[in-house]
């Protein structure tokens, strides 16, 4: 009886360490060469765009590699990796060391590199009345423009005629993170729909929601628009890519804007943003001012190294009628660089007033 007992119990202990086995998977490696071949393989696989950014990731690989030792900190391991994100070029790929905390080790691109500002809020408020508000409280003082606020100091939108010509109308979108109901679209276009052209302010925009971005698009036209292609990146290998094309229905609203329209550009107008600029770009009589633009045209996608760093890498882009990557930014059709010694007007606004005149 006794044999019988510590034989079942020799049984059920292996049987039970067989189970733990199964059920359990090895903690992956975090030592600095794992984390480096985690992350480069990824970018290798996920990311969209290697080809069209001239990234050799074989050969960046190799030759960052042998920067690595059983001695290299966290800081130099970062910096390392880091390179790797920089070389992408795209401000939709990420790196962080502690995503919750605002003080940890942080790299992307630097979309405003190399560029003058390309607006002036100030400018904005003395001279066009046109302005951020800033309490919930702050006096509207030009009552042709009127503002749609959201939660605490947020405009969610900017619109109106302006002082120097009452014949052309105004709306600026702040960000495309933000809630604007059908409704509220359609009060703004209610608004400027009698005005003999548009001035659509984008400066600033870095993005937000881009069902928002291509509503907003839909009212200025009146039939089926095609845009181009969205390229995503469906598998691992060099040539894994798939297309959705795309086309811009539009809004058949009343108040839809078949009239002349001028877009404002900078270097922050960037993912939702570039949404709307190839949206409307195939309509002739829609013109873009200021500066070339940041781009970021793709979708998204993140998560966490197994040392807890968060990463982020575009795994689609966007290519218009034309044949265009607008990752790395689109050209305006009439380049304005704003005078910031002069505060006394925008030279992009003044351009685009005289351009509907």
């Amino acid at each position: 009886m006794m044999r019988y007992l510590k034989t079942s119990l020799f049984i059920l202990l292996v049987g039970f360490s067989s189970c733990e086995k199964v059920l359990m998977e090895p903690n992956p490696e975090t030592n600095a060469l794992a984390i480096f071949d985690e992350y480069t393989t990824l970018v290798e696989e996920k990311y969209a765009m290697l080809d069209f950014k001239n990234v050799d990731i074989e050969t960046l690989k190799s030759s960052l590699r042998t920067r690595i030792n059983n001695s290299t900190s966290n800081k130099e391991l970062f910096e390392i990796v880091g390179e790797v994100t920089k070389s992408l070029r795209d401000g939709h790929s990420s790196l962080i060391e502690d995503q919750g905390n605002p003080n940890s080790l942080f790299v992307t691109f630097d979309l405003q590199e190399g560029y003058p500002l390309g607006i002036d809020e100030s400018t904005l408020e003395t001279s066009y009345g046109v302005y951020r508000t800033y309490t919930d409280y702050a006096t509207v003082f030009n009552t042709e423009i009127k503002q749609l606020k959201g939660e605490g100091v947020i405009n969610k939108a900017i619109w109106g005629t302006l002082p120097q010509d009452r014949k052309v109308g105004y709306i600026r979108i702040p960000s495309w993170s933000v809630e604007i109901s059908d409704k509220e679209i359609e009060q703004i276009f209610t608004d400027i729909k009698n005005t003999k052209g548009l001035i659509f302010d984008l400066r600033g925009n870095g993005g937000g929601d881009p069902a928002l971005a291509t509503k907003f698009a839909s009212y200025f036209i009146d039939k089926p628009i095609y845009n181009g292609y969205e390229r995503f990146k469906v598998g691992p290998g060099t040539n894994d890519f798939a297309k959705s094309h795309i086309t811009l229905q539009p809004s058949n609203s009343i108040n839809e804007y078949i009239k002349p329209v001028m877009v404002l550009t900078d270097r922050n107008v960037y993912s939702a943003s570039t949404t709307f600029l190839y949206s409307i770009d195939p309509v002739e009589r829609i013109k873009t001012i200021g500066q070339k633009t940041g781009g970021g045209s793709g979708s998204v996608i993140d998560g966490y190294l197994a040392n807890g760093w968060y990463w982020s890498l575009s795994t689609s882009e966007f290519i218009d009628t034309k044949e265009r990557h607008l990752d790395d930014g689109v050209e305006p059709d009439i380049p304005v660089i704003l005078d910031l010694e002069d505060v006394t007007k925008d030279e992009v606004i003044e351009r685009a007033i005289l351009e509907l005149q």
